[in-house]
């Protein structure tokens, strides 16, 4: 006889495992999109095709994200990356464009980058605009203030910016309650699956 705990367990794992995958894949997607983005736009007019197609490339994934995770960070932590908690694996064929990312957001002075369902393509645009503008200027210890302000400015409501989080164990608290968070929301997946099969065999039986 099967164990019913043992199989909640198991579908809570797979579940996680899951949100792991799709995170990594579609989370390399974006950043390589957005490097795409920041170097082309960095060489052309906005005007340009090539411009306007990796704005447009930008926008697809972007949306492909949020569609599934309603919410995206992509967090800074020394030379790693996070979507949504979980680390991009660094490879050779991604290596320069996550270290291109790396360097823009560090020189903007930003630790985080927040998107919520519903940005657009105009929000990514100018996002991707302002990154190019404040990466350029001097160091200052207030740039990804000046930055946020900038966005806030240009009507780009679901994309905002934060300073880098001031010491490891800041970030290794933030990250044991995200996972927390994780575990609990794939936990009510698997229970929510379990008792939807549940009224599906009571039917079945009936």
């Amino acid at each position: 006889m099967s164990d019913p705990q043992a199989s909640r367990r198991a579908s809570i794992v797979e579940t996680v495992a899951t949100t792991d995958g799709f995170l990594r894949l579609a989370g390399r997607e974006f950043l390589i999109f957005l490097y795409t983005a920041l170097r082309s736009l960095k060489l052309y007019p906005i005007e340009n095709a090539q411009v306007q197609r990796a704005l447009d490339d930008l926008a697809s994934a972007t949306k492909h994200l949020l569609e599934v995770e309603r919410e995206l960070e992509l967090r800074l932590q020394g030379e790693f990356i996070f979507v949504n908690s979980t680390r991009l694996r660094l490879d050779l064929d991604n290596y320069a464009s996550f270290s291109h990312i790396l360097g823009v957001l560090r020189q903007c002075g930003v630790g985080a980058v927040r998107m919520d369902e519903g940005v657009d393509r105009k929000q990514l645009q100018i996002f991707v605009s302002l990154l190019l503008s404040y990466s350029a200027k001097e160091a200052n210890p207030n740039k990804v203030f000046e930055l946020a302000q900038k966005l806030q400015d240009g009507g780009v409501s679901l994309i905002s910016v934060e300073p880098p989080l001031e010491t490891e164990e800041d970030v290794e608290e933030v990250e044991r309650l995200k996972e927390a968070a994780k575990r609990t929301y794939a936990r009510s997946v698997a229970v929510t699956k379990e008792v939807i099969n549940s009224i599906r065999l009571g039917r079945t039986a009936n």
